[in-house]
């Protein structure tokens, strides 16, 4: 059984993906905004979070300058926030199978920021 471990975890998480995407275009079906929705989810992520990262990373965790801070915050956007703009796009315009393709392109479009700002 230790064996199949990490398979039944990746098929898990799949499970959980695709009820996000399924769920969220009902939601965007039912009216709801989808800049709401990421406020929403990254306000909920970020409760979630930060008890574990208080209790597990507190005695390793380096000094927090507003510099580190602000590169953080920059990346997030970046990263995370800009996947699911995407993904919310184009979830609104198409199927929830168009909108996860979309949020798919984050890795090309990583690629080519990272060509520019080197």
């Amino acid at each position: 059984m230790d064996g199949k471990k990490p398979y039944m975890i990746l098929i898990f998480i799949q499970l959980m993906y695709t009820g996000f995407y399924v769920i969220s275009k009902a939601a965007f079906d039912d009216g709801l905004s989808s800049y709401v929705f990421i406020v929403y989810r990254q306000a909920a992520a970020s409760i979630l979070l930060m008890p574990l990262a208080i209790i597990f990373e507190r005695r390793s965790a380096p000094p927090l300058s507003f510099l580190l801070l602000l590169k953080v915050f920059m990346h997030a956007m970046v990263g995370i926030t800009l996947s699911m703009i995407m993904y919310n796009i184009g979830l609104i315009y198409t199927s929830a199978t168009v909108g996860s393709a979309t949020s798919n392109t984050i890795p090309v479009i990583t690629f080519f920021l990272a060509l520019l700002l080197r």
